[in-house]
């Protein structure tokens, strides 16, 4: 991975060397693919590596800067997906003035989390240029499936995982959290590429991306898998039959569908174990080894919701919620002890920092990609699968801040709502220039 990001910067470095020279378009094009691999090559280390992801995307930016033309790249701004970003990050940013009694260190460190959705219209503007930003996508999913090939050899040689914990078997890096999102969304993005593939009569390319399907969710069945993913998985089961079977074979697969959950459970000790822990962390809050996870969740919902009320309009201001909770905390003991700066739950998040007008920027994001991938198509289902994946697993985690799952969501929107906005443009550009189409 370190060999490839030096071999890029020195493709980078060249570009720039003979920017000015007889070479320029040459010089330029160079530049531009360096920066494109920049990109590729962050969404490959992405459920590997924080700090290389971080890293790539930096240098991304930094290049990307290099070849900004701002007359087009504010033209960009004008699509719904990037306004509803930025509109996020904008009361993130004066957030930051009313949290009068919160320090400029935890607000700053609140803002941070959300900074990441300046990405959407950047990676708009730049891949909804290009045709190389489905390289982006192979690079994730072809990442994810090494992975899924490391973690069954994790789950019988745990010796051989680079992150061991005792506690999360078949999970080599990272977390399971992480692992669940990032199969779960390859599995159901590689189903709706089987379809489409077997459609056009590209066998070999449906039977590759079904198999890959296959071994992922079997992973996620067998191996390990995160209780969020049970709940929006089966969600997104049930979008995949609606969006590519007709009503007969909708209702036909309902059922196997059912019927496959209730088998799949019964000869899988990893989900039975995930589902009856839901059952027995919510009767005890607090076992042997320290508060259960159910426990703490339900002490930081009930918390958010009690600073929510005293602050419901425009909340606490940005990063007030860790300072909330120490203070809360102050001469208590066991779980209303716990101090944390984050409640597991996206809109309670928001709605402690920013009250109701942050929820509702939030859900107005939410509503805009959804919209915005509301069409038919392989890219369409492909950004509808990112949306409600993030929204459903929201619920529980406050996915949308956090760096896997919010880089996830970044990368595939941007890349997704980028490749309809180029082919809505070039349609209006073709209409414009045939006035018999009118």
């Amino acid at each position: 991975m370190y060999i490839a990001i030096k071999r890029e910067l020195a493709d980078v470095w060249l570009a720039f060397s003979t920017w000015r020279g007889p070479n320029r378009p040459l010089a330029e094009a160079a530049r531009r693919k360096g920066t494109e691999n920049f990109a590729i090559i962050a969404a490959a280390a992405l459920p590997w590596s924080t700090s290389v992801a971080s890293s790539c995307a930096l240098a991304f930016l930094i290049a990307f800067l290099t070849t900004l033309k701002p007359t087009a790249f504010f033209r960009s701004l004008k699509h719904p997906a990037s306004i509803s970003a930025l509109a996020v990050c904008l009361i993130a940013l004066l957030g930051l003035f009313w949290a009068v009694d919160i320090p400029w260190s935890e607000r700053l460190r609140g803002l941070t989390p959300i900074g990441k959705l300046l990405g959407i219209p950047v990676l708009i503007y730049y891949f909804g240029q290009s045709r190389r930003a489905r390289y982006i996508f192979f690079a994730f999913i072809a990442s994810c499936t090494i992975l899924m090939l490391y973690s069954w050899i994790a789950l019988f040689f745990p010796g051989f995982s680079i992150h061991y914990k005792s506690d999360q078997p078949g999970v080599p890096v990272k977390n399971y959290i992480d692992q669940s999102q990032g199969f779960a969304f390859c599995a159901f993005a590689l189903a709706a590429m089987a379809v489409e593939a077997y459609r056009k009569h590209r066998h070999a390319i449906a039977i590759s991306a079904t198999v890959v399907a296959t071994a992922l969710l079997a992973n996620l069945a067998f191996v390990n898998v995160s209780r969020t993913a049970l709940v929006y998985s089966p969600i997104l089961a049930v979008l995949f039959a609606y969006r590519y079977l007709d009503r007969r074979q909708f209702w036909i697969a309902l059922l196997t569908l059912i019927l496959a959950a209730a088998g799949l459970w019964a000869v899988s000790p990893n989900l039975q174990q995930k589902t009856s822990a839901v059952f027995i962390e919510y009767k005890v809050r607090i076992t042997d080894r320290g508060p259960s996870s159910v426990g703490e969740r339900l002490t930081y919902w009930d918390k958010s919701i009690r600073f929510f009320e005293a602050a419901p309009v425009m909340g606490h201001g940005t990063g007030s919620t860790r300072t909330l909770f120490q203070r809360d905390a102050i001469g208590k003991t066991g779980l209303e002890a716990m101090v944390t700066g984050n409640p597991h739950n996206q809109t309670l998040l928001f709605a402690v920092q920013w009250g109701i007008l942050g929820c509702l920027v939030l859900y107005a994001m939410w509503i805009t990609h959804l919209w915005t991938f509301r069409g038919s198509g392989l890219v369409a289902w492909i950004g509808l699968v990112a949306v409600v994946q993030n929204i459903l697993s929201s619920l529980f985690n406050s996915h949308l801040s956090d760096f896997y799952q919010g880089w996830l969501y970044v990368l595939v929107v941007s890349l997704a709502a980028g490749k309809i906005y180029q082919s809505a443009d070039a349609h209006g550009a073709s209409a414009d220039s045939n006035p018999d189409r009118r």
